[in-house]
């Protein structure tokens, strides 16, 4: 069997391809959104709800008889990869990490590339008093510290959970857009416009997470964007391509 570590758009994609060409399949996602973005495809039969520290993956591995596994996790999901290949090592058993492409990004004054949150956080001090938040539930907390001096707008993804800890982190309601994203350009611009944001915090995450677009249309209105870069992983078997991925893992498989 093969396991999928999804959550991701790609990892969708993959696991459907798997499934419709008839690979005996699982895969897992870390959060009920996700587990709703496969019933939606019809695949809710192979989908696992579970987040997986290193032993966890092993037993699953096990459970499961998985003999491949795709890591199609996010570029900033860092414990999640670490902890899966190692216990593929452990296991004794295939591992392949599919993973985005990096943007394509202008270099412009206005964009100030961090390598952690923290840094952001730091950075974020310095510059504008309305602050819009894009890097997730995850780094939310991080920036807390900063609302008795600063206007925080957060942009996450409508889930009922994350919504709800924003507001228990001090986050006004009224600053908390739930949408499902990638947005563009102008989409982005209406939305910097509307809450008059003059700094922007983002992840580096690829294409797919409309990295591009919040820039484009930051750089356009003059707002300064607080870009993180991708944490650096060494890992073996590494893809940028689904088609390539796909080719070599059927390709283990004999098929």
């Amino acid at each position: 069997m093969i396991l999928v570590l999804s959550g991701t758009e790609e990892g969708r994609e993959i696991v459907s391809q798997l499934h419709h060409d008839g690979f005996n399949v699982s895969t897992t996602v870390a959060t009920e959104y996700g587990r709703q973005m496969f019933e939606q495809i019809g695949l809710e039969t192979i989908c696992i709800q579970k987040r997986c520290d290193r032993e966890g993956f092993i037993k699953l591995i096990q459970e499961k008889g998985i003999s491949v596994l795709i890591d199609a996790t996010h570029p900033f999901a860092v414990e999640a990869t670490k902890n899966a290949y190692e216990a593929c090592r452990s296991a004794d058993i295939k591992y392949f990490r599919f993973e985005r492409k990096n943007s394509e990004l202008p270099e412009h004054q206005r964009i100030h590339k961090v390598n952690s949150v923290d840094d952001a956080v730091k950075r974020a001090r310095k510059l504008g008093v309305n602050i819009f938040l894009t890097t997730g539930i995850s780094g939310v907390a991080k920036f807390i510290p900063l609302k008795n001096e600063k206007q925080l707008f957060v942009r996450i993804l409508p889930i009922p959970e994350h919504i709800a800890s924003c507001i228990e982190m001090g986050i006004s309601p009224k600053n908390i857009i739930a949408m499902h994203g990638p947005f563009s350009a102008e989409l982005n611009k209406a939305m910097f416009r509307q809450y008059d944001i003059n700094t922007i915090v983002s992840k580096e995450s690829g294409g797919v997470g409309g990295v591009k677009e919040k820039i484009q249309a930051a750089v356009e209105l003059g707002i300064d964007t607080i870009l993180i870069t991708r944490p650096a992983l060494a890992l073996p078997h590494v893809y940028t391509n689904i088609n390539d991925i796909l080719h070599e893992v059927k390709a283990i498989l004999g098929k």
